[in-house]
């Protein structure tokens, strides 16, 4: 069994809640989704790992494509639009938008 410390127990707790709280469908396709996807991801933009404005639930095949393919990626101006109002510089990084 895996141990984690208080403060990452605290951060699952409220990414549980978002995920309650959210549609099970696919954000971009509207496919039955389970996954806990973040807009700009943690391991870059660790800051708004449990933003709620960050994450959304993804299908397993376009939560692939979205962190593997740029070019995917550059596609989904919706998200690209969110991830603007959460940092717009970060935003910019992610999707390679100038």
């Amino acid at each position: 069994m895996k141990i984690i410390s208080k403060k990452q127990q605290q951060k699952n707790n409220i990414l549980a809640k978002i995920k309650s709280n959210l549609e099970k469908k696919c954000f971009l396709c509207g496919r039955p989704a389970n996954d806990l996807a973040h807009i700009l991801p943690k391991s870059l933009f660790p800051e708004y790992y449990t933003n709620k404005r960050n994450l959304i639930i993804l299908c397993r095949e376009c939560h692939n494509q979205f962190d593997n393919n740029i070019e995917f990626r550059q596609q989904k101006i919706e998200l690209y639009n969110i991830a603007k109002q959460i940092n717009k510089q970060a935003a910019i990084k992610y999707f390679k938008k100038y």
